[in-house]
C-alpha cells in the first residue's frame, strides 16, 4: 500500500489512464501524484457504452443518482480498467472490450457532501439489440445522447456527446 491507501499496481494504472484520458478534469493525474493527498473515497470507474452509431449510451438507474453509466469502486487488487469491466458485467450482464484510451478522468464527489474521488471513464461499443441482464432494482436502458435524462452529474451527457464526436472523427 502507498500513502494513498491504494495498492501500487492500482495507483500506477490509475495515473497512467488519467494521463491518457481524452478529457481530464480537476487535475486528475496530478491529484493522484500528490504525496499528502490520501484517497478518502474509493477510486471509481465507469464505462461509457455507445451503440455503433454513437447516438445512444447505455445507462443504469441508480437509486438516488438517477441514470448513470455502469460503474463503481475499484476493489483492492484491481486496476481501474479491470474494475470497469467487472462493474459493467455486474450491472448489465454485458462483457465487452474497452477501448485503449480512456474517455475521461475526473476528480469529483459521487455522494452528497462526500470527499473527492478520482473517477476514470472508459469506452466500449455494443449492439443495442444485445440482451441486458441488469442487477435487481437497478434497470439498464439505452438513452439518446441528444435528449436529456436525469442523472447525478448534469454535464456528463455533454461530455459523452463530445466523446462520441471525437471518436467518430478518429474511426
Amino acid at each position: 500500500m502507498t500513502n494513498h491507501g491504494v495498492e501500487p499496481r492500482t495507483l500506477e494504472a490509475g495515473i497512467r489512464d488519467a494521463r491518457r484520458a481524452l478529457d481530464e478534469r480537476g487535475g486528475a493525474a496530478e491529484w493522484l501524484l500528490q504525496p499528502d493527498t490520501a484517497l478518502r473515497g474509493p477510486l471509481a470507474t465507469e464505462v461509457w457504452v455507445f451503440d455503433s452509431n454513437m447516438t445512444h449510451i447505455l445507462l443504469v438507474k441508480h437509486r438516488w443518482r438517477g441514470w448513470v453509466p455502469p460503474g463503481g469502486k475499484v476493489d483492492p487488487g484491481e486496476t481501474p480498467r479491470e474494475a470497469a469491466r467487472r462493474e459493467l458485467f455486474e450491472e448489465t450482464g454485458v462483457q465487452v472490450e474497452l477501448l485503449d484510451t480512456p474517455a475521461a478522468a475526473t476528480v469529483r464527489s459521487y455522494r452528497p457532501a462526500g470527499s473527492d474521488t478520482l473517477g476514470l471513464s472508459y469506452v466500449a461499443f455494443l449492439d443495442r439489440r444485445t440482451p441486458l441482464t441488469p442487477e435487481e432494482g437497478q434497470p439498464a436502458a439505452w438513452h439518446r445522447l441528444d435528449e436529456p435524462w436525469h442523472g447525478w452529474f448534469s454535464d456528463d451527457r455533454l461530455r459523452m456527446r463530445q466523446c462520441a464526436v471525437r471518436l467518430s472523427q478518429r474511426l
